[in-house]
């Protein structure tokens, strides 16, 4: 953790939000000669140097920075959009963290005596608070979300205590809010109809009914409170203005190639309609994975694949995104295909 103190703005972040960022660095290689970034280019994710040298500037007016020296503490892709193409002089390693992870991070430890004090009109100890938001901050569900909503999305979270057997949410139900649990445990559960793996168990921190949210559709599983607790609840109107364009990040094919340029990741195209429209007419190269099929099939998914969804599928897409991203995987809709679907 000491070594990263040596770059900006870590040393801003408390401990405990150093170590989120430490379980979230990805380390890149990248040989002599490599582009690392263009300029004007824009990226999701923040690289830093740890050893070799790089070129930063246009050809013929390239300044040489070193890993270790003053000018290397900051990311070498801080600005948005790039201010200056960078390329590599030498072998290089590079750390990579989320900028929208960092973001948030680095909000969260500046105010969270604010977040607090928004979230509940009752004492209570501070840590109590810290453990559920910390477990929430630190989800891909939040990890993209821009500081400014968080603080709106943390003053309009509303309290709810709830009572061991009551049912929160019921299967095939319309979804009107967001669920964060703050204290208690619940179950979720479906149909007896349905084959189901072993009921799920919600812990404190854990959230429910974004999905319901997301796709328009009616909830998709039960979830019953197994003892008593407390819910943080957020309306759905907020909830598709504040947090749902960060649930589908996208991209364009130029920014898919530089992403797979730059971290030398196997890409995986899905479309995730169904199969008899798949036959009909897909693009070149994407694979069939229909979305009610993406939670059992993640045992065979690549975890360290790029994965780019197939617009299409419309909002059934957009879900799909979400759900990997869930799942842990990395995932982002397809803005533009670069030809017509065809025929299988």
């Amino acid at each position: 953790m000491e070594s990263l103190l040596r770059f900006s703005p870590f040393d801003f972040l408390s401990p405990r939000y150093r170590q989120q960022v430490l379980d979230s660095v990805q380390y890149v290689q990248h040989k002599a000669g490599t582009p690392l970034f263009k300029r004007a280019e824009k990226s999701v994710t923040l690289y830093y140097l740890l050893e070799g040298k790089v070129g930063v500037g246009e050809d013929g007016a390239r300044k040489p920075m070193l890993a270790g020296s003053p000018q290397a503490c900051n990311a070498l892709n801080e600005t948005q959009p790039h201010a200056q193409s960078v390329v590599a002089l030498s072998d290089v390693s590079l750390f990579a963290v989320d900028r929208g992870l960092l973001e948030r991070l680095l909000n969260w430890s500046q105010t969270a005596d604010y977040g607090v004090v928004s979230l509940d009109a009752q004492v209570e100890e501070q840590h109590d608070d810290e453990d559920w938001l910390g477990k929430l901050l630190s989800s891909p569900l939040f990890g993209r979300l821009p500081p400014a909503h968080l603080h709106t999305l943390l003053a309009h979270f509303e309290s709810v205590e709830v009572a061991a057997g009551e049912t929160v949410v019921r299967y095939g139900e319309p979804g009107e809010h967001f669920f964060v649990l703050k204290s208690g445990r619940a179950a979720v559960t479906l149909p007896s109809a349905y084959q189901q793996e072993p009921q799920q168990i919600l812990q404190v921190g854990d959230f429910f009914g974004e999905e319901a949210l997301v796709s328009g559709a009616v909830r998709s599983a039960t979830v019953t409170m197994l003892e008593d607790g407390v819910l943080a609840c957020l309306d759905r109107a907020l909830f598709v203005e504040l947090v749902q364009p960060t649930l589908i990040p996208q991209v364009t094919t130029d920014q898919l190639k530089q992403m797979l340029l730059r971290d030398q990741r196997q890409l995986k195209l899905l479309d995730v309609r169904l199969s008899v429209e798949y036959r009909i007419g897909h693009l070149p190269g994407s694979i069939s994975l229909p979305v009610a099929s993406l939670r059992s099939q993640t045992e065979n998914l690549d975890r360290e694949a790029l994965y780019a969804v197939t617009p299409e599928g419309g909002i059934r897409s957009e879900l799909a995104v979400h759900l990997l991203n869930q799942l842990g995987f990395e995932a982002y809709l397809l803005k533009d295909p670069p030809v017509a679907p065809s025929a299988a």
